[in-house]
């Protein structure tokens, strides 16, 4: 079993190099970038686009894999699969009616590092919003991201739910071509593996689903976010940008197609130490609850491994 650091180590190493968009179909206009250098070939034009990470730095240890598969020893290993889908938001334009310029990018191969081929509308200067997995932007400003929905599987976790950001500026341009570079990109969220026991006989409790909620007495207990708020822009720096909490109604759900061992959740960061109640029901008619405290932090993985809960009667 590795340990929290290694996990994390883990997390570096699985960062990944975006390289190869391709940017098709772009018409001139006349919004213009104060900061950008410009040239006679610098308007929205049809042009391949290469973004390139720089190298990490203060906030390194944080910046996670940006396609994550566990494996059931809990190895952590990050590859592209052929297909995923992110999507890209040129956040130094809007289009008509004030809609963001942003698309679809698709991983070419699966490896641990892909080209991405999309429709990019792009200048010199230009900064893109890029974001796995693919999400729909409707502003310049911030985008949503569920929580909702998950199966407590590690192949639905890292499909669907982990999520991660990066912002790319555009640095040259010519007619055809341009070149941008990004920080690594990072998760917005805390990936937590959680398994239980029967705090009377020290059990395995078997997971059919899971219900986490905030415990308590604020005026959230009981409850979780279903969804959560990206903010995003042109002058936010990537470090900057965090999943907020949205407003909570109701415990946050994870149903297990089969009984589990073991549950992998996609959670938000907490800014301190927080309380958390499960409720988990075996999918024999017995239900179990309790509580655990933690504090989880953008980018790890947790593995919060034999929580004891009290069987209710």
């Amino acid at each position: 079993m590795r340990t929290k650091e290694q996990f994390l180590m883990l997390f570096v190493l699985g960062g990944m190099m975006l390289a190869g968009l391709t940017a098709c179909s772009g018409d001139d206009d006349t919004a213009t970038n104060d900061n950008a250098p410009q040239t006679a070939d610098d308007g929205v034009k049809v042009r391949r686009l290469t973004i390139t990470e720089a190298e990490g730095g203060a906030a390194e240890a944080r910046q996670a894999l940006t396609r994550a598969s566990l494996t059931e020893d809990d190895g952590l290993t990050a590859k592209w699969t052929a297909g995923d889908a992110l999507t890209y938001c040129n956040l130094s334009r809007v289009g008509n009616s004030d809609a963001p310029y942003s698309g679809r990018l698709t991983a070419a191969s699966t490896a641990a590092t892909s080209q991405f081929t999309g429709d990019v509308e792009c200048r010199k200067g230009d900064y893109l919003a890029v974001v796995y997995p693919a999400a729909t932007f409707t502003t310049n400003s911030q985008y949503t991201i569920t929580l909702s929905g998950q199966d407590g599987t590690l192949a639905g976790l890292a499909t669907n739910y982990h999520y991660v950001y990066g912002k790319a500026q555009v640095t040259a341009v010519t007619d055809a071509a341009a070149d941008a570079t990004m920080p690594k990109m990072k998760s917005l969220l805390t990936v937590c593996k959680f398994s239980f026991v029967d705090k009377a006989t020290n059990e395995a409790i078997p997971v059919r689903s899971l219900s986490i909620s905030y415990g308590g007495s604020g005026s959230d207990a009981g409850k979780y976010p279903q969804t959560a708020t990206v903010s995003i822009g042109v002058n936010m720096a990537q470090d900057d940008v965090h999943a907020t909490d949205a407003t909570v109604t109701e415990p946050l759900t994870v149903t297990c197609t089969t009984t589990q061992e073991a549950v992998y959740v996609a959670l938000l960061p907490t800014a301190a130490q927080r309380t958390f109640s499960f409720t988990v029901s075996d999918g024999s008619g017995s239900t179990y609850t309790g509580t655990a405290k933690a504090t989880l932090t953008e980018g790890e993985y947790v593995a919060a491994t034999g929580l004891r809960l009290t069987k209710n009667e």
